[in-house]
C-alpha cells in the first residue's frame, strides 16, 4: 500500500505543478499556440478526438519517425494501461490493452485486441515488427468494442492510418537513419497528382539492425526488412472517393532464439544458451506479407456506402527444423513454431452510413472474413511423423452490426449498436485426429448503450455499457476445443479542454466482467519413454469468470508559447473471480488461483513527458524531449508462476529535434537513456526460466528531408 500511496502523492503533486503552471499562463497576452484539434475515425467516420465517447489515444507518425521507431513496441510505449509482450525472434509482438492481449499460441487462439490497416484487419503478429513508415497516425481504442470492430476486439483496438494521396501537388520525403546495434534505415514516400481528380502514392522503407542477444561465441543475429505502399487516389468530388492499396513486407532474421536464460539476465547479460538453442548461421527465417485493399466510398440517398475488400496472404520458411537436440544426435527436433506457413485471409466490409452534416448518425453494415492455412507438404510429413495433426486450418466469420447516436437536446444525446455474429473454425484432412475433419461454430451478440452530455464548449462526459466477445478454438494438436470468450464493461469517462484550449484533461474509470475467459495452462508428468524422464501437457480451457476495474488520466498542457507537458496515470486490477486451477509450479499438483491477479496487468503506470521549443530568427527550431515511464510489477507470462512475474521498472527517453526553415530536420533519440536493464516477457519450464529482453539503450540520428 506504501507504494500505491507514493504513485498518488506523486500524480497529484505533478498535476499541481501542471494546473500552477497554466494558471499563470492564463493571465499572460494572447497567443496562438494552443493545443491541435485532432481528427480519428475510431467509430469509422470522421470526428474530433475530443468529441468521441471513448478512450482513444493518437501518435502522430512524424513524431515515431523522429524517435527512431520501428515496432510496434517503440510507437505505444506512452499510451496508458498499454503494453507490448515479445513472441520471440521474428514472431512480432502481442499487444496487450488493460491486461487483455494474446496468450494462447498462434494459430490456436486469437488477440483481444484487434489490429486494423487502413481499415482492414490484421491478425498475424509479424505485422507488429516492422513497417510502420508513411503514417499520419496511429488511434489506440481502450475497452471492448464488438459493436463496430467485432470478432477479437474485447480488449480495444489499434487503427494504423497511411497518409493518403492527395491532388494538390507533388510532394513527399526522405529520411536516413543510422544508430547503434548498427541499425540503418531508409525511408521515402512520393504524392503525384496525375489529373484533378486522380493521384498516385509511393513510398518504402528499409531497414538493418542487429539483435540484442548474443550467442557464446559473441555472435549478434542481424535482421533485414523491405516494405513498400502503392496507392491510387480517384477524388472526382468531396463525397466520392476510391483508394486502392498494395502493401508489401519482408524480413529475414537468423536462428538467434531472443530469450535470455535467468543466470545470465541476473549476471546482467544479454546471453543465449546455446546447449539448449543451438546456433546454425545457415538458419534463416524469412516471412513475407501482401495485402492488397479498395477503399470506395460515395453517396446513395441520404447516406454514403464505404466498401472495404481486403485480400492478405502471408508466407514464412525457415530453414531451421526446431529446437533442442535429439537424444543420440546433434539434429535439430522438427518445432511447430518454425514450420513454413502459407496463410490467406479475405475480408469484405460494407458499412452505410449518415452524412456528416445528419443530425442522427447512423451506421450499418456487413462483414465477411474467410482465412486459411493449408499445411505444405513438408511441414505435413514432419508433423505427423512426430504423431501431430496435420490439418489444414480455417477461420470464418459473418456479422451484421449497426450503431446510431440520437440528440435529445443540444447538449445531451443517446448511443445504441449492435452486432450478430456467426465465427466458424476447423480443420480438414488431420492425419492424427479423431475425425477427418471437424468444425466449431460461435454465435453470439454483442451491444453498446451510451449517454454523451455536454457541459460546455469544450467538456464532455459520458458513460457507456459495452459487450464484446473473442471466438473460440481448438487444440491443433489433440483437436480438444476451447468456448468463446466475452466481456462486459462499464465506463465512465470525461473529455476536457481548458484554459483557452492550453489544457488537455481526459479521464475514465472502467469495470469489466469477463466470463469464459481463455487461457492456457503447461504442467509436466513422468514419462519414461521420453529421454529426458518427462512431457509437457499443455491444455487449453476457460476459466469460468474473471474480473478487472480501473482508471486513467491523460493530461496534456501547454506553458508559455514553447513548453508543452504531458502526463499519463493509470490503475488496474485485474483477477480471476471463481475457483481456478493451474500449475503455478510446473512439477506440483494444480492450485486455486481465485483471486490472483491476471497476466500483463501493472497495478499502476505513470508516464511523462516535457518538450520545449527554442525559434531562432532565420524561422528554425530547435525541440528537446524528455520522456519518463514506470511500470508496475506484473506476470509477463501466460503461466501465473512466482517466476513469471516481472519487477517494476522505469525508463528514460530523450529526442532532439531540429527543424530547418527549408523543410528538412536533423532529430537525435536516445531510448532507454539510462540503459535500465528489463524484460517484458518470459516463459518457464523443466530446463529452466527464460526472459525476452526489452530494448537496451539505443541510439541514433535520422536526417529527414521534405519536398
Amino acid at each position: 500500500m506504501k507504494k500505491s500511496y507514493l504513485v498518488l502523492l506523486s500524480t497529484a503533486f505533478c498535476l499541481g505543478l501542471t494546473l500552477g503552471g497554466i494558471s499563470w499562463v492564463s493571465a499572460q497576452e494572447e497567443s496562438e499556440f494552443t493545443l491541435e484539434e485532432i481528427t480519428v475515425t475510431a467509430q469509422k467516420r470522421a470526428e474530433n478526438l475530443q468529441k468521441v465517447s471513448m478512450s482513444v489515444s493518437t501518435i502522430k507518425g512524424e513524431d515515431f519517425q523522429n524517435q527512431g521507431a520501428t515496432t510496434i513496441t517503440d510507437i505505444l510505449k506512452d499510451i496508458p494501461n498499454v503494453s507490448t509482450s515479445a513472441m520471440g525472434t521474428s514472431g512480432g509482438y502481442t499487444i496487450n490493452i488493460r491486461g487483455l492481449g494474446m496468450d494462447l499460441p498462434p494459430g490456436m487462439g486469437e488477440s483481444s485486441v484487434s489490429m486494423n490497416f487502413d481499415g482492414a484487419n490484421s491478425a498475424r503478429t509479424e505485422t507488429s515488427l516492422f513497417g510502420y513508415f508513411d503514417v499520419d497516425r496511429v488511434e489506440v481504442l481502450r475497452g471492448p468494442q464488438g459493436t463496430l470492430y467485432g470478432r477479437n476486439s474485447t480488449g480495444g483496438v489499434v487503427n494504423v492510418v497511411s497518409t493518403k494521396p492527395t491532388t494538390d501537388k507533388v510532394k513527399g520525403y526522405g529520411a536516413i537513419e543510422y544508430g547503434n546495434y548498427d541499425k540503418k534505415k531508409t525511408e521515402a514516400a512520393l504524392n503525384i497528382p496525375i489529373t484533378d481528380t486522380f493521384a498516385a502514392r509511393m513510398a518504402f522503407v528499409t531497414t538493418q539492425s542487429d539483435g540484442y542477444t548474443t550467442d557464446d561465441h559473441g555472435y549478434r543475429a542481424n535482421q533485414t526488412g523491405l516494405a513498400t505502399r502503392l496507392q491510387f487516389g480517384y477524388m472526382p468530388n468531396d463525397e466520392v472517393s476510391l483508394n486502392l492499396i498494395y502493401n508489401y513486407t519482408k524480413t529475414n532474421a537468423g536462428n538467434m532464439f531472443a530469450d535470455v536464460s535467468k543466470a545470465n539476465w541476473d549476471a546482467g547479460k544479454y546471453d543465449i544458451n546455446t546447449a539448449i538453442y543451438p546456433y546454425d548461421i545457415t538458419v534463416k527465417n524469412r516471412n513475407t506479407m501482401q495485402k492488397i485493399s479498395l477503399t470506395a466510398e460515395f453517396p446513395v440517398g441520404p447516406g454514403i456506402v464505404t466498401f472495404i475488400p481486403t485480400y492478405e496472404k502471408a508466407e514464412g520458411t525457415s530453414t531451421n527444423v526446431g529446437w533442442g537436440r535429439g537424444p543420440d544426435s546433434d539434429k535439430l527436433l522438427f518445432n511447430e513454431d518454425n514450420r513454413p506457413y502459407n496463410n490467406v485471409t479475405k475480408i469484405g466490409e460494407v458499412r452505410y452510413a449518415s452524412k456528416s452534416d445528419s443530425e442522427i448518425n447512423w451506421t450499418f453494415g456487413l462483414y465477411y472474413l474467410r482465412s486459411t492455412d493449408p499445411m505444405d507438404p513438408v511441414s505435413r510429413a514432419a508433423r505427423a511423423a512426430q504423431g501431430r495433426g496435420a490439418a489444414d486450418l480455417y477461420s470464418d466469420t459473418d456479422a451484421a452490426f449497426g450503431q446510431v447516436t440520437i440528440p435529445f437536446t443540444d447538449t445531451l444525446r443517446a448511443i445504441a449498436g449492435a452486432r450478430y455474429s456467426k465465427d466458424e473454425k476447423g480443420y480438414s484432412d488431420a492425419i492424427n485426429f479423431l475425425y477427418i475433419s471437424k468444425s466449431y461454430s460461435f454465435n453470439y451478440f454483442d451491444y453498446k448503450f451510451g449517454i454523451e452530455k455536454d457541459l460546455g464548449e469544450d467538456i464532455m462526459t459520458y458513460f457507456t455499457l459495452a459487450s464484446g466477445h473473442k471466438p473460440g478454438g481448438f487444440d491443433d494438436q489433440t483437436a480438444a476445443p476451447f468456448d468463446m470468450e466475452s466481456n462486459v464493461s462499464g465506463e465512465l469517462g470525461i473529455k476536457s479542454r481548458l484554459l483557452d484550449k492550453r489544457l488537455q484533461v481526459n479521464a475514465d474509470v472502467f469495470y469489466y466482467q469477463y466470463k469464459g475467459y481463455q487461457v492456457v495452462d503447461m504442467y509436466s508428468v513422468p514419462d519414461s519413454t521420453d529421454p529426458r524422464g518427462f512431457r509437457n501437457v499443455v491444455t487449453f480451457f476457460n476459466a469460468n469468470a474473471a474480473r478487472s476495474q480501473g482508471a486513467e488520466l491523460e493530461t496534456t498542457a501547454l506553458v508559455g508559447d514553447a513548453t508543452e507537458l504531458n502526463l499519463n496515470l493509470a490503475y488496474l486490477k485485474n483477477e480471476y473471480s471463481e475457483d481456478f486451477f493451474m500449475h503455478p509450479v510446473e512439477t506440483e499438483p494444480a492450485v486455486n488461483l481465485k483471486g490472483v491477479t491476471m497476466p500483463h496487468s501493472p497495478e499502476f503506470t505513470v508516464k511523462a513527458g516535457i518538450a520545449h521549443t527554442f525559434s531562432f530568427s532565420d524561422g528554425s527550431t530547435l525541440r528537446p524531449k524528455l520522456s519518463y515511464r514506470w511500470t508496475d510489477e506484473q506476470y509477463l507470462g501466460y503461466l501465473i508462476t512466482p517466476k513469471n512475474l516481472g519487477p517494476s521498472y522505469s525508463v528514460v527517453d530523450f529526442t532532439m529535434s531540429y527543424y530547418a526553415a527549408k523543410s528538412w530536420s536533423l532529430n537525435l533519440y536516445a531510448n532507454n537513456a539510462l540503459n535500465k536493464h528489463y524484460y517484458n516477457g518470459s516463459v518457464n519450464n523443466p530446463s529452466g526460466t527464460f526472459y525476452f529482453p526489452a530494448d537496451p539503450r539505443t541510439m541514433g540520428l535520422t536526417l529527414n528531408v521534405k519536398f
